[in-house]
């Protein structure tokens, strides 16, 4: 129960991004409550999206190139509209899987870009689950 409520604060909240590239300064920033704050990521050669303001979810979409400044916002976006009325928040596994399955619909079918198997990555480091897909 304790690890499902953790997951729903990681989930619930207001919008929140940050575009930036690993070498370089912030690009556009809102201000949030809770959500989720994604990024382009050089050492994966992907984006990365951690929930704010406490990262207890890290989702890692590998090997996918530099996302700019509106497609971050839709992905930061479509993850912060998964209510808790979506998910099963009483199964771990159920919150990962939506969560992959969020981002990889974006990154397919909003932005056209293949994403290879098992490269969209979501994990909970304080509760040592993570699936990836």
């Amino acid at each position: 129960m304790i690890r499902s409520m953790i997951l729903a604060v990681a989930l619930a909240g207001a919008v929140g991004c940050v575009a930036q590239d690993d070498q370089t300064a912030s690009v556009e920033q809102h201000t949030t409550v809770a959500g989720f704050d994604c990024q382009n990521k050089a050492s994966i050669s992907g984006v990365q999206c951690v929930s704010i303001p406490v990262n207890i979810l890290n989702i890692d979409v590998k090997n996918v190139g530099v996302l700019d400044n509106s497609k971050l916002n839709i992905l930061s976006n479509d993850l912060n509209g998964l209510s808790i009325g979506d998910i099963n928040i009483l199964n771990g596994n159920n919150v990962l899987n939506d969560v992959v399955d969020v981002t990889k619909n974006d990154f397919l079918n909003k932005f056209n870009i293949s994403v290879a198997k098992n490269n969209v990555c979501a994990v909970v480091s304080v509760l040592g689950l993570g699936i990836c897909k």
